[in-house]
């Protein structure tokens, strides 16, 4: 055998402290399930070894369905001899990364990327002094989009990684949080780099200009990222190849300077605030196969030179203020041409088009003013794309259309058109999303092909029931048909959907109950039945569903008590939650807010509940109980909601005093009203001083005393009600000074 029996069992042990997890992803390759001890380990998957000495040198155990954590006494570290370690796409159950990795000093290629490592970038990296390429990234942590963590590089971390890895050439930290690096440090950046990204790193500040004339650098990405841009006036790298900075805050006017890259192929500027016209220097980047400069503030007319870059295979121009007649026609020069988008305010001109884009995949024409079907779309035998959105396209489909990229299109939008007429069924068997949202379809619901991923179809005329033959798109993610004359019962077959996370249903007629089904499905986390005619008891089981962050079920006929949990509760991870305008009666019962730690929003009015006042979660950012039966104190408890921006108490049977810390608990707090009620007491002198409030409805209550001077602190007051109490004062003329009162 050629490989090393200690090394054998060093793998062997290794092998032993993870577990394969083949159901999580099934695009993985366990490799490891072929290690077995008696074999030459130099034979197994992912195993390499030196010819000569029969040391490993590559572990290479990608995509291996791999879970566990690892530690500091790992085997791993036996293998000294290692080049090349390659981990990624795994899950190390935030695993830090450890500084043990500092062993591994003959190492050239280290991926650690998307394996769920987190905690922070150890020192040690730095002292592995021969690595070429290193790859950190998307080690990101984001569950419930209120808390999210990800890998994160110190200051001086980074500053001694730059300075010691003097051979590295590809450098990736996509994701990872480097909010303390000064980008001065940048001025250290190897010449040697040909690969830098830094992707959604938290950076701040103004990008030196060097970065752009490292002699070998060949793809640049920072996307994503909140800094400002110094571009040089000259001395451009010539071997840059790619450069992304688009979401980043580079604003002004793109540089004339730019022209400079010579050999660029893809330049991406997306969303980045730019002004003022597309400079002509662009002609100069005539090896340039991408172009996005969409979603800025661009100006002025395309420019012709555009479409005599040859090379170009995709151009987004979409999302800017260009205006004039543009001709559709003058792209037929691009040959290559794959991807098209556009938005053209004034008028787009394609009498000229004929089968000249044989290539093209992709074709974004949204808000371009087009009132049909541009009939050259019968010519796009590989379209894959389509996007007419945001156009004042009327009558109905014609019938050539349902020709348009038979047999390979898989995503159509033509939302927020002025498309009447009905639709039987969808020829394109390749389809995974579809929007029809926003227009005037009439008629049965259609139902989507196998494939379907996002069906929408909102703000519509669809009627009847939805067919029962939907619940066999087994692939459904996203199904959105608010606003439409939907009616019946939900089928209960929707259960089935096992991949479904937004369910939207809201604002149609559907009667009945709500399918208890809906609890099999447990990827949903939104779900909005609002705005029907649904009768049924509070669907309690919601409350324990897994997946669920958004709940809206207001505007039905909802009815009866809500009983506590018979079982522990788990914690939730609701982030809205709204029942209001139901029947619902009895007391909430506390034990299920005492478990949602992430809601936003709380709406709970125009019921029947009673009892004590629910105190919401200490993250509740919208609360309303309005228009109850609640009774008893405010209690103090609620001021420990210190993120209230809107609290609305109204129309109850509230007694006593306001608890004192009412008056400053919450520093956002922009809306306060308890009217209807039987408060009392006096308002305090210094109540909402320097406060953000814009609303105070203290009206029909039991107030006393006299107005206090404080509320001449309330800059942003808009509307303040004090009516029908028992206040007795001089008229407050200098209420008059508050600026918009």
């Amino acid at each position: 055998q050629l490989c090393c029996p200690v090394q054998s069992d060093a793998l062997l042990q290794f092998n032993d402290s993870l577990t394969v997890e083949t159901d999580t992803d099934s695009d993985c390759d366990p490799k490891m399930t072929t290690w077995k001890n008696g074999l030459d380990c130099c034979s197994w998957d992912g195993v390499t070894c030196d010819n000569v000495t029969g040391n490993i040198i590559g572990l290479d155990l990608s995509y291996s369905c791999l879970q566990g954590t690892l530690r500091s006494n790992s085997s791993l570290f036996a293998l000294r001899h290692l080049q090349s370690l390659n981990l990624a796409f795994n899950n190390f159950r935030t695993s830090p990364i450890l500084p043990e990795l500092s062993v591994f000093a003959e190492l050239r290629h280290l991926n650690l990327s998307y394996s769920n490592f987190l905690g922070l970038v150890p020192v040690e990296i730095s002292f592995l002094s021969k690595l070429v390429l290193l790859d950190l990234s998307w080690n990101y942590k984001n569950d419930d989009l209120l808390s999210e963590q990800s890998l994160k590089i110190e200051n001086t971390g980074f500053k001694i990684l730059v300075q010691n890895l003097t051979e590295l050439r590809k450098l990736n930290l996509d994701f990872i949080d480097m909010s303390d690096v000064p980008l001065s440090y940048f001025v250290n950046l190897s010449s040697s780099f040909t690969f830098f990204s830094a992707v959604a790193c938290k950076l701040q500040g103004e990008l030196p200009p060097n970065i752009f004339s490292l002699p070998n650098l060949l793809d640049l990405d920072l996307e994503d990222n909140d800094f400002t841009v110094s571009f040089p006036k000259s001395n451009w790298s010539k071997s840059l190849e790619s450069l992304t900075l688009s979401f980043t805050s580079i604003s002004g006017k793109i540089p004339d300077s730019i022209g400079g890259f010579k050999n660029l192929k893809t330049l991406d500027l997306r969303n980045c605030t730019l002004i003022g016209s597309i400079p002509s220097s662009l002609m100069n980047l005539t090896k340039l196969t991408s172009l996005d400069l969409s979603r800025n503030e661009l100006t002025g007319h395309i420019p012709s030179f555009v479409v005599k870059l040859e090379q170009l295979m995709d151009v987004d121009l979409s999302f800017n203020n260009f205006i004039g007649v543009l001709d559709l026609g003058v792209f037929s020069t691009l040959k290559n041409l794959q991807v098209l988008r556009l938005t053209v305010e004034l008028n787009l001109m394609y009498n000229s088009m004929n089968h000249t884009f044989l290539k093209l995949e992709t074709l974004g024409l949204p808000s371009c003013n087009l009132t049909e079907f541009p009939p050259f779309l019968n010519s796009l035998k590989v379209l894959r794309e389509l996007d007419l959105s945001k156009n004042k396209i009327g009558d109905q489909i014609p019938r050539w259309f349902w020709d348009v990229g038979k047999g390979t299109l898989q995503s159509l939008d033509i939302s927020s058109n002025l498309i009447e007429g009905g639709i039987q069924q969808f020829p394109w068997k390749e389809l995974i999303d579809v929007d029809l949202s926003d227009n005037l379809f009439q008629g049965p619901l259609p139902i989507p092909p196998l494939p379907i991923v996002y069906f929408w179809a909102t703000d519509n005329r669809f009627s009847g029931e939805i067919p029962s033959s939907i619940c066999k798109v087994s692939s459904l993610k996203s199904l959105r048909l608010a606003r439409n004359n939907l009616s019946g019962s939900i089928p209960q077959c929707l259960g089935n959907l096992a991949n479904l996370s937004n369910l939207d249903l809201s604002a149609n007629k559907f009667e009945g109950t709500l399918p208890r089904s809906l609890d099999s499905c447990a990827s949903l986390a939104i779900l909005n039945v609002s705005h029907n005619k649904i009768n049924d008891t509070f669907p309690k089981w919601l409350l324990e569903a897994p997946s669920l962050l958004f709940i809206a079920l207001q505007f039905n006929e909802f009815h009866g008590q809500i009983d506590p949990p018979t079982v522990p509760f788990q914690p939730s991870r609701f982030l809205i939650f709204s029942i209001s305008n139901n029947d619902l009666e009895g007391q909430w019962p506390k034990e299920y807010f005492l478990h949602c730690l992430n809601l936003w929003t709380v709406d709970l009015s125009n019921n029947r509940f009673e009892g004590p006042l629910p105190i919401p979660p200490p993250t509740t950012q919208i609360y309303s109980i309005a228009n109850n039966k609640i009774g008893g104190k405010v209690s103090p408890l609620i001021c420990n909601a210190t993120e209230l921006i809107v609290l609305d108490l109204s129309n109850n049977s509230l007694v006593g005093t306001l608890p004192s810390c009412l008056m400053s608990f919450s520093k956002d707090l922009s809306v306060l009203n308890v009217r209807i009620n039987m408060i009392q007491g006096v308002i305090p002198r210094k109540f909402a001083e320097d406060s953000k409030l814009r609303t105070i409805d203290f009206s029909r209550n039991r107030f006393e005393g006299t107005l206090p001077p404080s509320f001449l602190r309330c800059e942003n007051l808009e509307v303040l009600n004090l009516g029908n109490n028992r206040i007795e004062d001089t008229f407050p003329d200098w209420l008059g000074t508050l600026p918009k009162l």
